[in-house]
């Protein structure tokens, strides 16, 4: 079971994020996972369980269907198909149809599909340079 054997199998899952997209999914929290902490992922993240606690990523993070997070969720690329109570931020963020968020959003690009659901403030990144020019 934990030999050094081979059984053909990728020690990854490898799911594309979309049918236009090349990116894999290398992490899976299945559907029926039940987990709280706080959460570091470095690579494309896909969650269809639960999560109580925040979720930071450094590359993307998609919140499957069937996904509940309550925490704060914050990556490059966050696709949201489920449910998440919390803040977002990203650099783009998509709300897909059927999903729903409870909380603020940050997002230099935002995409939002009809059916989605947004309760929350809204507001664009601002570079930081920006932002010292406006405290002059």
């Amino acid at each position: 079971m934990f030999g050094k054997e081979k059984s053909g199998r990728e020690d990854h899952v490898a799911v594309p994020i979309n049918k236009t997209s090349s990116k894999e999914i290398t992490t899976l929290i299945g559907e029926g996972c039940k987990v709280e902490g706080n959460f570091f992922v470095p690579t494309t993240t896909r969650i269809d369980g639960i999560i109580k606690g925040d979720l930071t990523g450094e590359v993307g993070i998609i919140i499957g269907t069937k996904a509940l997070i309550e925490g704060n969720v914050c990556a490059a690329e966050v696709v949201v198909f489920g449910n998440v109570t919390g803040n977002v931020e990203a650099d783009k963020l998509e709300l897909k149809r059927g999903s729903n968020v409870n909380g603020d959003i940050m997002a230099n690009n935002l995409i939002t599909e009809v059916g989605a659901i947004f309760n929350g403030k809204c507001a664009t990144k601002t570079p930081e340079r920006n932002a010292a020019d406006l405290t002059e």
